[in-house]
C-alpha cells in the first residue's frame, strides 16, 4: 500500500515538472530578427525565432545563440574578426567598416564588441535602419532589454511597416514581464502582416503567462488556419484544452 502511495506521489511530481518544463519552452521569447547574424555565421538564411523556441531545438541551419560575448568567444581567435577589427578602428569615420565590423562579432556572438561597433555606426547615421536594428539586436542578446527598445524604437521610427522589428521590440516587453505593451506591439506587427507567424505565437506566449484563456484561444485559431501541422501549434491546442 505504502509503495503504490510512493509511486503515486512520484507520478504526481513527475507530472508537474514536465508540464512546467513545455510550458516553459513554449513561452519564452528571443530576438525574432536575426537574419543577418545567421547568414554571417551559420553560411545561409534561418528562420527567426520566436518566444515559444527559447529552451528547445533551434531550427535547422541557425547558430546557437549564448548570451553576452565573453574571454571564450569564437571572436577572439577569428582572423575575420581582428581583422574587421583593425580596419574599423584605423577607420573611426568609416560608417560601412563600423557595420561591417558590428555584423562580423554579432555572427560570432560577441555581443559587446557587435554593440560597440554598431554604437558607433549609429553615431555615424543615426538614421540607419540596419545599423539600428543590429544595435537593438546585440543589446537584446546581452539581456540588455531596455536599451534594445530603444534602438528597435528608433529604427521603426525610420521604417515604420517592418513587422519583425515591431515583435522584437515587443519581444523586449515580454522579457520584463509587461505582456500588455507586449502584445499591443506584436497586434501593431499583425496589423502590417495578418500571417505574421511569430506575432501570433508571441501573443500565444503571452496568453499563456497572463492565464488569459480567450487571447490564447485567439493566437490558436489564427496559427491553426497559418501552420495547422506544426508542433508548436498542437503544443499550444494542448495546453488550450487544459485551461480551466
Amino acid at each position: 500500500m505504502s509503495k503504490n502511495l510512493l509511486l503515486c506521489a512520484l507520478g504526481i511530481v513527475l507530472g508537474f515538472i514536465v508540464g512546467f518544463l513545455i510550458t516553459n519552452a513554449i513561452t519564452e521569447p528571443r530576438a525574432q530578427v536575426a537574419q543577418a547574424r545567421s547568414a554571417a555565421a551559420g553560411g545561409g538564411d534561418a528562420r527567426p525565432l520566436g518566444p515559444d523556441q527559447m529552451g528547445g531545438e533551434l531550427p535547422p541551419g541557425h547558430p546557437e545563440v549564448p548570451g553576452a560575448g565573453g574571454g571564450d568567444s569564437p571572436a577572439s581567435t577569428s582572423a575575420e574578426a581582428q581583422g574587421a577589427m583593425d580596419k574599423a578602428d584605423r577607420a573611426p569615420q568609416d560608417f560601412q567598416t563600423q557595420l561591417e565590423a558590428a555584423r562580423v562579432f554579432y555572427g560570432l556572438h560577441d555581443n559587446d564588441k557587435a554593440a560597440l561597433y554598431a554604437d558607433r555606426a549609429v553615431k555615424l547615421k543615426g538614421n540607419d535602419f540596419d545599423a539600428l536594428v543590429l544595435s537593438g539586436n546585440a543589446k537584446y542578446d546581452a539581456s540588455d532589454y531596455a536599451a534594445a527598445q530603444t534602438f528597435y524604437e528608433r529604427a521603426l521610427a525610420v521604417k515604420p511597416n517592418s513587422p519583425d522589428v515591431r515583435t522584437d521590440l515587443g519581444n523586449t516587453h515580454f522579457n520584463r514581464g509587461d505582456y500588455e505593451r507586449a502584445v499591443a506591439e506584436y497586434r501593431k506587427s499583425i496589423a502590417l502582416d495578418p500571417d505574421h507567424l511569430n506575432s501570433w505565437k508571441n501573443i500565444a506566449a503571452a496568453a499563456l503567462r497572463k492565464q488569459d484563456k480567450a487571447l490564447l484561444s485567439e493566437a490558436v485559431e489564427q496559427l491553426s488556419r497559418i501552420a495547422p501541422q506544426s508542433q508548436e501549434t498542437q503544443d499550444l491546442r494542448a495546453k488550450l484544452a487544459e485551461m480551466p
